[in-house]
């Protein structure tokens, strides 16, 4: 792609980027997830495209996967299980790049895994990484030990059932979501007290209202 072309796509990510950081707490949360799913998707399969800007793409989700791996407290010893992988697989990137651990990353769009094994080959960690082409609602739970589920899964809901019924003892969950108002669950994720033990929330400041839950197995499932 020529410079113009470059710069042209470079402005998108810019965009993309601005717009969750700036308006998304002025937005209905449902209404934003509507909304940022589609621009992200459209901005990943450019981006993936373009070799230069993956790096600083993946960087965007940094302080995300920071925060997610103090939340979970996640170990070179873990298996990380991040369901809906997308096309640039950042958050498989960043965990295993920060803690070592073994990652697998699942997506249910074929032509988003294939993106998603070109990326992880062009910074060379095959040896750490694994990107399946799977059905959250199918794919087996038992042996990780933290499953990440990306904001914008669908169907969110039997997803969250089928990993609460299939999901190990000590298996730790992180639900990434968008909050309330006052920062907590919305009343559209009230079913995560029902499916789950609901642990600490932490909110992600730089990214308007996205918050990851902390789920653990419910005694008695």
């Amino acid at each position: 792609m020529n410079m113009q072309g470059q710069k042209h796509e470079s402005l998108v990510f810019t965009i993309a980027s601005f717009f969750l950081k700036t308006f998304s707490r002025n937005m209905n949360a449902f209404a934003l997830k509507f909304i940022s799913d589609y621009l992200f998707i459209i901005v990943e399969k450019i981006i993936v495209k373009l070799p230069s800007l993956l790096l600083p793409y993946i960087t965007y989700y940094e302080d995300i996967v920071d925060n997610e791996i103090n939340l979970a407290k996640i170990t070179k010893q873990d298996t990380v299980l991040h369901i809906g992988c997308g096309p640039i697989p950042s958050t498989s990137l960043l965990v295993t790049q920060k803690t070592g651990a073994r990652t697998i990353g699942i997506d249910k769009n074929i032509l988003s895994v294939q993106d998603a094994q070109y990326c992880v080959h062009a910074v060379h960690q095959e040896n750490q990484i694994q990107i399946h082409h799977g059905n959250a609602l199918t794919y087996a739970m038992q042996s990780s030990h933290v499953i990440i589920v990306s904001q914008g899964i669908e169907p969110r809901y039997e997803v969250l059932e089928h990993i609460a019924n299939t999901m190990g003892p000590d298996t730790r969950v992180i639900f990434r979501t968008f909050s309330s108002k006052d920062g907590g669950i919305t009343t559209q994720d009230a079913i995560l007290c029902t499916l789950f033990t609901v642990g600490n929330i932490v909110s992600h400041p730089q990214h308007g209202i996205l918050i990851s839950v902390l789920l653990r197995k419910k005694t008695g499932m």
